[in-house]
């Protein structure tokens, strides 16, 4: 027998326990345990990275100090747990006996991806008024729209494990950011009871003086070194390329040359940052190119965004909240045809939906770069409003109230 066989056989043995302990034990424990109305829990993407919405929505509450209120910050990463712990913030992490005992007791759990519900939270978070937030609007398919591009044999067998698992899950809401990714996306993708267009957490930062609490899960040093670049008169590029499922990486194909980019930066006086998608297949090595250096891909890179003047992505959705500071945004999608046909299952048109320069090839990027920042053009000003508008129905910096508004309004607590 093959490794392959023997791991597929492994993965569906563990995934049927999985199944049975969480259906037949946990589920009708969950149901025993009486909820705290007060008490809210949050989890973030990747075992409970600290990031993204929950990340903001969080310290929102936190720093609003509402009394008879408990919250917690629920992670799998060690780090994350320290870190939180450092700043006295209610953090539990899992799996433990805490962590077992605040999932048992939670009324509202508040997350912004798909997989808050791995290593069995789903089914001890089964009778749990339950939020999404989600982390980003694009043009990809997502949830379960996701199914079209598989066979009526794999569609129905991915909903069965879907069902079992928790990612079929309906949500009590879902938090949209316009009527138009109501309609055309969320709607489609996600099971929901209500929905509020209240725009997203994260991007409230972009509006609020840089302190130590919106730092944390961020990768200090580089947001040190940015600033220490910017104010020798560094212009500041950040590259944000996606994940790819099938292994495409434009460093490993050849498509970006890091050495001609280190070259041209030099030359301009330009700071280039790499940050890569927290799921990567590959590493790099940058730290002896003094005008390159990466971010760490795990960290919160959002407060370092309104440091830098121009953002270099692919197929990304960090591009539309990278709109609220109206500042050019590149597109290299070196590989646009395979990505499409591999990966990409686009919802809509990708021209239409990118307010930039499409780059297929270095030399292509390069000059848009000089272009942009050496040059001063810029002939996407109205397009980055125009998709801004369609994506954002409130630019004011207060999602996260809006959400807390509607979390107390509705009695979900």
């Amino acid at each position: 027998m093959s490794g392959n066989k023997i791991k597929l056989i492994m993965y569906y043995i563990k995934y049927g326990l999985s199944f049975f302990i969480g259906w037949f034990f946990i589920v009708p424990l969950s149901g025993l345990i009486p909820k705290k109305k007060n008490q809210i829990l949050f989890i973030g993407t990747n075992e409970g990275l600290f990031i993204d919405n929950v990340k903001y929505l969080f310290i929102y509450l936190y720093n609003l100090k509402h009394e008879g209120k408990e919250f917690y910050f629920l992670t799998e990463n060690k780090k994350v747990f320290n870190e939180l712990k450092e700043k006295n913030l209610p953090v539990v992490l899992y799996p433990s006996l805490s962590g077992i005992y605040v999932l048992l007791r939670t009324s509202v759990l508040i997350v912004d991806t798909y997989w808050w519900y791995t290593n069995l939270k789903y089914y001890f978070l089964f009778y749990t008024c339950k939020i999404q937030m989600w982390h980003g609007v694009g043009f990809k398919l997502i949830g379960q729209e996701q199914f079209k591009i598989l066979s009526t044999c794999e569609r129905y067998f991915k909903k069965i494990i879907h069902i079992l698992g928790g990612l079929n899950v309906t949500y009590d809401l879902f938090v949209s950011t316009s009527a138009f990714y109501t309609t055309n996306v969320f709607s489609k993708a996600f099971k929901y009871k209500d929905v509020i267009e209240a725009g997203y957490p994260r991007n409230d930062c972009f509006f609020m003086e840089l302190d130590e609490m919106l730092l944390i899960g961020t990768d200090k040093e580089k947001i040190n070194k940015v600033k220490e670049f910017k104010n020798n008169g560094y212009k500041i590029v950040i590259y944000v390329p996606t994940f790819s499922r099938t292994g495409r990486d434009p460093l490993m194909d050849g498509a970006l040359d890091i050495r001609k980019l280190n070259d041209m930066a030099e030359k301009y006086k330009i700071l280039f940052i790499f940050k890569f998608h927290p799921n990567p297949r590959y590493k790099y090595e940058v730290s002896e190119l003094k005008h390159i250096i990466e971010y760490d891909n795990h960290k919160d890179v959002y407060p370092l965004l309104p440091l830098t003047d121009l953002m270099i992505t692919d197929y990304s959705s960090i591009y539309t909240d990278y709109l609220f500071l109206d500042k050019p945004v590149l597109f290299f999608p070196y590989d646009f045809q395979h990505y499409l046909e591999k990966d990409g299952n686009f919802q809509f048109d990708y021209d239409w939906i990118t307010p930039g320069p499409k780059c297929k090839n270095y030399d292509e990027l390069e000059h848009e770069i000089i272009t942009c920042l050496v040059e001063g053009k810029d002939d996407y000003k109205d397009k980055r409003r125009e998709i801004l508008d369609m994506a954002f129905k409130y630019k004011d910096g207060r999602a996260s109230e809006r959400i807390w508004n509607f979390i107390k309004g509705k009695l979900f607590l």
